[in-house]
């Protein structure tokens, strides 16, 4: 019985990592690529930034003209009561005029508004880029839990491989009276406690790479592998780092370009309290007919212009009132700068401590994984001789098991937090 359930157990191990050897290998910059191309959200957030580009136009500022064509034709019909009986008077007006209206003058405000609406389009692009930046540094986390987690697969296979060989040679020992039950029982429960890790590793490295999958947009269900290979930049200066942050770190800029805008409203308000002056010119046809009659031959033809210089003296202290809110949005967007400054440069610092740091615990569970590694080849050697026990040879199994799996977690670790110092510093996309 335990034959055919280690003959069972072997047959599904082989059966689920046969795919394995066929995939394709999604590496990180297509992953990265595709993301750009068909993530949802980073869609929206273009589409947004687009909104705010047409509006950065000088029509939405109204410093272009306004041109209206207008026709109207009326058709009155009247009666009248006479001496000799009632009289119809029926007769057609029909009028068409293009105007045109420009303002030559308004305190500036347009010209302000026009700078407001070009400061916004920065603005959107920030906001647009931010939004990317979250998704990249999403990627990186979601191909780097594809890469731990098939790595702990490859590690659990290699346990399950080692707990099969110590079973079989258990059970071969037993055959010829070397072994006991105990032996062979033992070996038994380590082996099936190393299939069920291998089942829930693999189980973790399907949904990790359902995931990614999900950020990429992609629905399909083939099967993939990725690159397990991280390089480091150990050439940090946490004082470039913050320089760097200061000048390009998406989401501090677009409380930069708040207080930019802010200074602008303070200025739209303070040009109400200056005069206006708008120019309109119209050219006019108009003709009167007898009867149901539109038309416009021999239209009586007029052309007129003019300037309309508007000051206002009162309206309810509604003009200061507005400068006075200006004046108060525009100090909160300065003090809310000021306290993202302190929060960027309190980030970026604990950024740059958290890599160093991930950096040194890589490096001692280096040093742990060449102990773990000498100290179970040595155990092996001594067992197959006959001289640790099974407890010991089991201890030493799993010791080099979370050592290696220690090192994997450490080494995406440090990798996603250097991700996490570049998105800080704003250099994650260039």
């Amino acid at each position: 019985m335990i034959t055919k359930n280690i003959i069972v157990m072997m047959l599904f191990a082989a059966t689920i990592a046969q795919p394995l050897a066929a995939q394709e290998t999604l590496t990180l910059e297509q992953a990265l690529s595709t993301a750009l191309k068909n993530n949802l959200d980073i869609e929206v957030a273009r589409n947004t930034a687009d909104i705010a580009q047409n509006n950065a136009h000088p029509g939405k500022a109204g410093l272009l003209p306004s041109v209206d064509l207008t026709s109207i034709a009326s058709y009155s019909d009247n009666e009248s009561q006479t001496a000799v009986g009632p009289v119809t008077d029926a007769s057609t007006t029909t009028l068409a005029s293009i105007e045109a209206n420009f303002t030559l003058f308004n305190g500036f405000s347009n010209i302000y508004t026009y700078k407001k609406l070009r400061s916004q389009n920065e603005s959107g692009k920030l906001e647009a880029r931010n939004t990317i930046e979250q998704i990249v540094v999403q990627i990186y986390q979601a191909y780097f839990h594809v890469a731990n987690a098939s790595e702990n697969e490859n590690l659990a296979m290699e346990s399950l491989e080692i707990s099969r060989e110590r079973l079989q040679r258990a059970q071969n020992r037993s055959q010829f009276g070397q072994a006991n039950n105990i032996d062979v029982l033992s070996a038994q429960v380590d082996f099936n406690a190393d299939s069920v890790s291998y089942l829930n590793a693999r189980l973790a490295s399907d949904q990790a790479r359902r995931n990614l999958r999900v950020l990429l947009n992609r629905d399909d269900e083939g099967d993939f592998a990725v690159e397990t290979t991280v390089i480091f930049d150990r050439s940090y200066e946490l004082q470039d780092l913050q320089n760097r942050a200061i000048d390009q770190n998406a989401a501090y800029r677009y409380f930069v370009r708040n207080v930019e805008q802010s200074k602008y409203d303070v200025k739209i308000a303070n040009s109400a309290f200056l005069p206006q002056l708008t120019f309109s010119t119209s050219y006019d046809l108009s003709h009167k007919a007898d009867n149901f009659n539109v038309t416009l031959d021999n239209a009586n033809k007029g052309l007129s212009a003019g300037l309309n210089l508007r000051f206002n003296l009162f309206n309810g202290f509604q003009n200061k009132i507005n400068r006075q809110n200006a004046k108060i949005n525009l100090k909160n967007r300065q003090l809310t700068q000021d306290a993202a400054l302190l929060d960027l440069k309190k980030s970026v610092a604990d950024a740059f401590q958290s890599y160093q740091n991930s950096l040194f615990v890589l490096n001692v569970e280096q040093t742990n994984v060449q102990s773990a590694q000498l100290n179970f080849d040595r155990t092996q050697e001594l067992y197959n001789l006959g001289q640790v026990t099974t407890t010991q040879f089991r201890e030493a199994q799993l010791n080099l098991v979370r050592a290696k799996s220690s090192i994997l977690s450490a080494q995406y670790d440090a990798k996603l937090n250097e991700i996490i110092l570049l998105q800080l510093s704003g250099q994650l996309l260039i």
